[in-house]
This record gives structure tokens, sequence and C-alpha cells, in this order.
């Protein structure tokens, strides 16, 4: 196989086919940070994407928030909490991407997706341990993932079946994606979260390859930590990471016991579970 990179130009064409809730993610994150945004504002972003407003009114009408009787998202607003709809949003947005199988990675959709959304609800309660961003974390540990999406619908198009990641032997999964692309699915991350507009601590972290020897800011650390949480949890991804265990490392970096980790596991499994009962 002959490899030839892939243009910044197809990954944004690429990423133009994608729902719009990553994208009113990145605004909303940015006016929950301004005081002088207020709910019409708010609710004027999130109609722009009718299933997502759908999906914040029925979440709360649900038991979870003492629900019932709203029709609208500035009523639903009200009810669930500006910080709170940052979390839904996230959610819906997990949901709304990864709507088919990733099948030259060889994840099943489902996967992806509890993947995901386990990564941001672990990172968010290690942020919470470790006094740092949790809606940061939450939104690093969400669209990590961004890259893989897009390479397996690019890979569409321009692989054959004999070039998947399980057909080729497996093993590290950037150096198989710099054999089929010429680039990995963290560059192409990077790329398009700061093409739409992502604060730069965004871009970084979810860009962030450990394989590369970058040095490790707070935030890589508790992302790495996360990651191996997830992994134990059942949702890690074939690939991504050849350890089982929760690196002492990253436990010194991060200042948490195994117990803490453990608790935090706990955690986030019961959450994630209310969140996709709602």
């Amino acid at each position: 196989m002959t490899t030839t990179a892939i243009s910044d130009e197809k990954i944004l064409t690429a990423a133009k086919s994608l729902p719009v809730a990553p994208q009113i993610m990145a605004r909303l994150h940015k006016m929950l940070l301004d005081s002088n945004s207020g709910l019409p504002e708010i609710a004027t972003l999130l109609k722009r994407d009718v299933s997502l407003t759908t999906r914040i009114i029925r979440i709360a009408n649900s038991p979870a928030y003492n629900g019932g009787g709203l029709g609208t998202i500035e009523e639903a607003l009200q009810r669930v909490g500006f910080g709170e709809v940052f979390r839904l949003v996230g959610m819906a947005a997990n949901a709304s991407l990864a709507d088919a199988n990733l099948a030259f990675y060889g994840y099943s959709g489902d996967l992806f997706r509890s993947n995901n959304l386990c990564t941001a609800l672990v990172a968010e309660r290690v942020a919470i341990k470790t006094k740092s961003d949790p809606r940061v974390a939450y939104t690093v540990g969400l669209l990590r993932g961004i890259g893989q999406l897009l390479l397996d619908r690019i890979a569409r198009d321009t692989l054959s079946p004999a070039d998947k990641f399980k057909e080729i032997g497996g093993g590290r999964l950037q150096e198989w994606e710099l054999k089929c692309f010429g680039t990995t699915h963290q560059k192409v991350a990077r790329l398009v979260l700061a093409h739409w507009a992502f604060p730069d601590l965004i871009v970084q972290a979810a860009s962030y390859d450990a394989v590369q020897g970058t040095p490790a800011t707070p935030l890589n650390h508790s992302l790495q930590l996360s990651s191996s949480i997830v992994r134990l949890a059942g949702f890690g991804l074939e690939g991504e990471d050849s350890s089982w265990g929760i690196p002492q490392e990253e436990l010194a970096a991060t200042g948490l016991s195994m117990n803490e980790t453990t608790i935090i596991r706990t955690e986030s499994l019961a959450a994630m579970q209310a969140l996709q009962d709602s």
C-alpha cells in the first residue's frame, strides 16, 4: 500500500459532514465563561440543532429533574441549569457523532460512544479531585476521539477492507494510521478542534500524543490516568495502550491514590448509567 498523506482540506471537508453539536459545545463553553451571556443567547445557540434542543427538553422533563410539563428550551435551561446543560450538550454531541461503527478501527459505535462518555465523566471527576477545571476535562475527554472518527470516515472512500487495523496485524494504532493516512488521529483532532475555535487548552490536551514524547502537562497526566480508569471499567479501545492497570507515574503526577481511582470509576459508571437512562 502506497501512503499518501491526507490533506488538511480533505479532513476539514469530512468534518463538515459531522453534526453541528460539537461546534455548539465550543461556543457554549465560551458563553458560559462570559458573564454577559444570558438565557436568551444560550437558548438561541442551542436551537441551531433541533435534535439537541429536543433531547435537553426531554431530559429536563425526566424524573431525574423532578420533571414534566416543559415545552421550550428556555424552560429546560431554567430547570436544569447552564452548567448541567453543557454536560448534556456534550452527551448529545457524542451520541450524534458515532452514529455507525468505526469499521476500519474495529470499534462498534456503541463502544466508541461509551469510551468517549466514560472518559469525559472520569476526567471530570479527576479534575474535581485535583482542583482543576472539570468542564475543560469533560470536554477533552469527550472529544479526544474526533480524529479517529474522521479518519474512519475518510477510510471508507480511500482504503480497502484489507487495510483495516486488525487485518494489517494490529499493533500500535499510530503506526497503522501513519501507514494508511500519513497522519495520526491526534493531529487530525488538533486541526479540527482548532478550526471549530475550541480554546487552545482544550485543543492541545485533546491532541496530546504520549508516544511522541511531548512533555505532559498536569491536564495530560489527568487524562492519561482517566484513560487507564476507563480501560479498567471495560470501555478501552484496542490499540490505544498496551497497559492495563493504573500507571504509578500518573498517580504520582496527579496526587491521587488507588482507592480514589476506584471511587472515581464507581461514581462515573453510575453517572454514565443515569445519563443513558434519561
